[in-house]
């Protein structure tokens, strides 16, 4: 079908956005419509000649690398059930140190959680969770606080910012664009995050799991945070 055959010249090597596969195959050829374009993505999908590698992602290459879920401790699942308990509606992320043993090179021995909760609601989480946790919370620190004041299974409370991605089944639990950006643009877990592991972490998790660029380049330009990610990502993808 010429369809298929068409997508098959465009590289395997690249990762296209639907506007960008559009521009990519009006090179070939010349009289392609705008319209067509839905149609001509599905057949190749059904032919496995082009995959969906993203909310608005396509490649030739298929992607065989699993799909991210956060391997949470004890501790953090019990602070999740406490929160959905007393906040049943609240919208919350749990991020915690641990996480980042599988992509750093120093592996972290003290886990530090860094709760992000909507900003109205900060104070009275932070008095609910003081009564269950006394001197074990920590609100929006500097990191000059957090270095000298952190503990194993201290809580960091700090607002989360609007438009964070999330997964719908586990909303509560980091996706992996989220983290990825949050240890760039997150002041918390910037803080616990060396320098010297960062590009770590975005070249292992890119070995390891599928992510989604449109979701990290949505989130990373809400967090200011584009030109650095990007930089990050370019990188990762030479070595």
């Amino acid at each position: 079908m010429w369809e298929t055959e068409l997508l098959s010249k465009i590289p395997k090597s690249q990762v296209f956005t639907r506007k960008e596969l559009y521009l990519a195959l009006k090179e070939i050829e010349k009289n392609l419509s705008y319209n067509s374009l839905g149609w001509i993505i599905d057949k190749g999908i059904k032919a496995n000649v082009i995959y969906k590698v993203g909310s608005d992602s396509y490649s030739r290459k298929k992607d065989n690398r699993k799909t991210y879920s956060p391997k949470c401790s004890k501790f953090a699942k019990t602070l999740v059930a406490k929160m959905t308990g007393r906040f049943p509606e609240l919208r919350f992320t749990v991020f915690e140190t641990l996480l980042l043993n599988e992509f750093v090179n120093h592996l972290y021995a003290q886990n530090i959680v860094v709760l992000q909760v909507e900003k109205d609601l900060c104070p009275f989480v932070f008095e609910f969770l003081n009564e269950k946790h006394p001197g074990k919370i920590l609100f929006n620190p500097s990191q000059e606080d957090l270095s000298r004041y952190k503990s194993d299974n201290c809580i960091v409370l700090e607002n989360l910012v609007s438009e964070a991605p999330y997964d719908k089944e586990k909303p509560y639990f980091m996706t992996l664009e989220k983290l990825l950006v949050d240890c760039v643009a997150d002041k918390a877990i910037k803080n616990l995050t060396p320098d010297s592991e960062v590009a770590n972490i975005f070249e292992n998790a890119k070995l390891l799991y599928k992510s989604d660029l449109t979701k990290i380049k949505r989130y990373a330009k809400r967090r200011n945070a584009w030109d650095q990610v990007e930089a990050l990502l370019e990188q990762e993808s030479e070595t």
